[in-house]
């Protein structure tokens, strides 16, 4: 049995899409719906409830918000104890475009049993705009964005209680990149080239518009950098040197994009002032006389 993971959050503009894309494909794997609404506050509770009478949804209406980490391993609990077989990812702000993307992962895994984990191509939804993502080798990278969870179909026994807990206690603030960050340790990954899904690109959780939240996740996807390497030293995570020329580096260019002096800290000021930034800086080629007046006082 596949079971197709969907965590979702006020998303009544977009969450009928997210199903109907599931409900249309054509595979020969038994397939189960599994939605976490994380008490949201629009309509997607109503849009739920109406698939919920279908018997391949199971609807799950959380009484308080539990944030997107533990709503998800929720659902991953469910779907293990319910003994699916496969794991499809779908967050309820995205669709499916392909209507043979799961018979077609679940093929290659069939038929290649080394293999654990499988990705594919897809569109990325800005506004009006939309381009193809492409492919991404491994797991992310010092700023890679990785590929779109959309795309993501992996075994189940991949999962286990043990790795849920040590994963859920550390209070992460997005879950998929140190859980395949620990996949990618345990089995091989395979791309493939269609074009199976769409990614909105709007605010959310693990993708921010404002200068402080974007600061953070890139904070946090340090912090996780860091539970990665001490699990598999010197295999996943980075030093902690790179991890504060790339803190670094971020906070100069939120401080050029959003004009926003508030992020230059005393730390910035007096702690971490390397030589070659200078050169990177002037390799940007800023334009923005304040800005620029700003950087070069710190420099």
């Amino acid at each position: 049995m596949i079971a197709v993971c969907i965590a979702t959050y006020n998303h009544e503009a977009f969450i009928a899409q997210a199903i109907e894309s599931v409900l249309m494909q054509q595979c020969d794997e038994e397939l189960r719906i599994y939605i976490g609404d994380d008490a949201s506050t629009d309509g997607t509770a109503a849009v739920c409830e109406r698939y919920a009478a279908d018997k391949r949804v199971v609807y799950v209406r959380r009484e308080k918000n539990m944030g997107l980490v533990n709503n998800t391993i929720d659902l991953y609990r469910r779907i293990l104890k319910d003994g699916c077989e496969y794991i499809a990812m779908l967050d309820g702000d995205d669709y499916w475009t392909d209507e043979k993307k799961l018979q077609v992962q679940v093929d290659y895994l069939r038929e290649h049993p080394e293999v654990g984990f499988v990705h594919t191509n897809g569109s990325t939804l800005s506004g009006s705009n939309t381009w193809t993502f492409g492919q991404r080798e491994g797991v992310y990278g010092l700023d890679s964005p990785g590929f779109a969870n959309c795309t993501v179909l992996f075994r189940a026994n991949l999962l286990n209680d043990k790795l849920l807990d040590a994963i859920e206690a550390q209070h992460f603030i997005w879950l998929d990149y140190p859980l395949y960050g620990v996949f990618y340790q345990q089995t091989q990954w395979v791309y493939l080239p269609q074009k199976t899904a769409v990614w909105r690109d709007h605010e959310s959780v693990s993708q921010p518009q404002r200068a402080e939240a974007i600061l953070k996740l890139k904070e946090e996807r340090c912090r996780m950098w860091k539970w990665l390497d001490i699990r598999y030293p010197g295999k996943v995570g980075y030093s902690d040197q790179e991890v504060q020329h790339y803190l670094y580096e971020q906070r100069l260019n939120l401080v050029y994009q959003f004009h926003d002096r508030s992020l230059i800290t005393p730390e910035l000021l007096n702690d971490y002032k390397p030589r070659e930034w200078k050169q990177r800086i002037k390799q940007k080629g800023l334009k923005s006389t304040i800005i620029y007046a700003i950087l070069q006082k710190i420099l």
